[in-house]
């Protein structure tokens, strides 16, 4: 029932106490992605890591992690090496990436590529670090989801990118299915796939009259929506060949 019906401000999620900055189920889904691609030992880099949940995951699953964010008083994993960075000191940046070339088994970029302004140079620096036959796995809100679609046909706006998520969240940049698709294919990745991730209810209690509105208008609609509908993320997932 959890999953089916969902109130918008529930608790936020945690692990070991570190706050997940993402949706619920996000980083459920995504450790059982890179559960299912590399074995264990394999070296990770969060890049993007907020309080360091993912990062504290990844460790104690047995993977060596390398974490990167802007704050590092705010992170509290304890195990991963972390680094500070500041992604938007492209000298900094490209000197980690030089360091680190072809150096990952997985590089995960988790809820940032939506906040940058360069989504394919983004792409670029990933794959980077990663070695040969490596993993990319990066993950966004779906622009294409059910809910989505419903708030741009009344607002002419993609859920989650507007001017209050702009100043709020710095969410600058929607990334559809088939755009993150094509950069992974663009830049050469293999073996792509696109997946949901996190949770995205068929019944949402909130206050926000148009997703109340969505809510009882979708099911309507919904066995008709071709693509990735479901899941409030998209989690997409390549091989650098």
């Amino acid at each position: 029932m959890q999953s089916f019906i969902q109130y918008r401000n529930k608790k936020p999620s945690h692990y070991k106490g570190i706050l997940e900055h993402a949706d619920p189920g996000l980083h459920d889904h995504v450790i059982s992605v890179i559960k299912n691609s590399v074995c264990e030992n394999a070296v990770i880099l969060d890049m993007g890591a907020g309080e360091g949940a993912m990062s504290q995951r990844m460790f104690d699953a047995g993977y060596k992690v390398i974490a990167l964010d802007i704050d590092e008083e705010n992170f509290k994993a304890q195990g991963p090496e972390f680094h500070q960075m500041n992604f938007n000191d492209r000298d900094r940046v490209n000197q980690f990436a030089e360091k680190y070339n072809e150096y990952f088994d997985v590089v995960l970029g988790m809820e940032v590529i939506e906040h940058l302004e360069n989504p394919w140079a983004y792409i670029r620096l990933l794959k980077k670090m990663a070695k040969q036959g490596g993993k990319i796995i990066v993950t966004t809100p779906n622009t294409a989801s059910w809910l989505s679609r419903f708030y741009f046909l009344f607002t002419g706006e993609f859920s989650s990118f507007n001017d209050q998520t702009a100043d709020g969240y710095g969410h600058v940049s929607p990334i559809s299915p088939w755009e993150l698709e094509l950069i992974f294919k663009r830049e050469g990745l293999k073996n792509i796939r696109i997946m949901k991730g996190g949770s995205l209810p068929a019944i949402w209690i909130t206050k926000n009259i148009l997703v109340l509105v969505s809510v009882a208008l979708s099911p309507i609609f919904r066995p008709f929506m071709k693509g990735y509908s479901k899941g409030w993320c998209i989690i997409a997932v390549g091989e650098k060949g």
